[in-house]
Order: C-alpha cells, then sequence, then structure tokens
C-alpha cells in the first residue's frame, strides 16, 4: 500500500504542478487577449473554470494522503495517545465512508447524468468535467485506506 501513496504522490505532484503552471499561462493569455487586444478568448475562461475543479479535486486528496489538510485537533489534544488512536480510526471511517459514497458513488451518478450535454465555449461533454468528482473520490479512499491502516497499526500498539 505504502508504494502505492508513494507512486500516486509523485504522479499528482507532477499532474498539479503543470496544471498550475497551464493554468497561469491561460491566466496571462485571457489577461492579454481582454486588455490589450480588446478581443477575449472565449476558451480560456471556460478552461480555467474547469481546470480550476479538477485543480480542487485533485489537490485535496494529495494534501489530505500528505497530511496537510486541515485538520481541528482541539478536543482530541488532550486525549490519551489511546483515545487519540481511537479518533483517528473513527475519522478514517468516515473520510472512507463519505468518499465512498458522496464521491464516487454519487460522483459516477453525476457525471453519466452529464451524458449529452456540452460545454459552451470548448464543445466539450460534460462527462470530461464531471468525471472528476469520482476521480478525486478514488484518490480519496485510497489515502484514507492507507492513513486507516497506519491508525490501525497505532492503535494496537
Amino acid at each position: 500500500m505504502k508504494a502505492l501513496v508513494k507512486f500516486m504522490n509523485t504522479i499528482l505532484r507532477l499532474v498539479l504542478a503543470v496544471m498550475v503552471g497551464v493554468m497561469v499561462v491561460a491566466c496571462c493569455y485571457q489577461v492579454v487577449t481582454r486588455f490589450i487586444l480588446n478581443d477575449p478568448s472565449k476558451y480560456t475562461e471556460e478552461f480555467l473554470r474547469y481546470a480550476l475543479i479538477w485543480l480542487t479535486m485533485l489537490g485535496a486528496p494529495y494534501a489530505y494522503g500528505a497530511g496537510k489538510h486541515l485538520s481541528i485537533d482541539l478536543l482530541v489534544m488532550n486525549f490519551s495517545t489511546r483515545g487519540k488512536n481511537i479518533v483517528r480510526v473513527f475519522v478514517e471511517l468516515v473520510v472512507l465512508v463519505l468518499s465512498l459514497a458522496v464521491f464516487v458513488f454519487g460522483g459516477i451518478a453525476v457525471t453519466l447524468n452529464a451524458g449529452g450535454q456540452i460545454s459552451a465555449a470548448m464543445q466539450l461533454p460534460m462527462e470530461c468535467y464531471y468525471a472528476c468528482i469520482p476521480v478525486g473520490g478514488v484518490l480519496m479512499a485510497i489515502y484514507s485506506v492507507d492513513r486507516l491502516l497506519d491508525a490501525l497499526k497505532d492503535l494496537k500498539k
């Protein structure tokens, strides 16, 4: 499992970095066409909107897997080590269930429901845009399983 997570981290880090770079170039292009050429590109605005959604749905699992996602541990700080580990297991189970139920299964339903719809400017199938939801959910579930296994191992100690 650790090898898979390490591989996913490497790939996601590269994909996210490339996405941010492409988005910066596209945004600069949009500014130039809008304010200097007075002829705004109709494609870059839509591209940036959906690229930001994909960036979020790929970046959140990456941050979660790296332990950099926002968490509030004010109540847990005073727990014993065993209590903290029990809470970790519970949190990872909740994240796993929500990732599978909402993002994966719900995301697949939304993606399939978008069948036949085409985006306004780029004329791409809307499934391309909505697919980020189940993809992000699968990534989140994989990271959650990895973290759950770590939490269970710590709980047994």
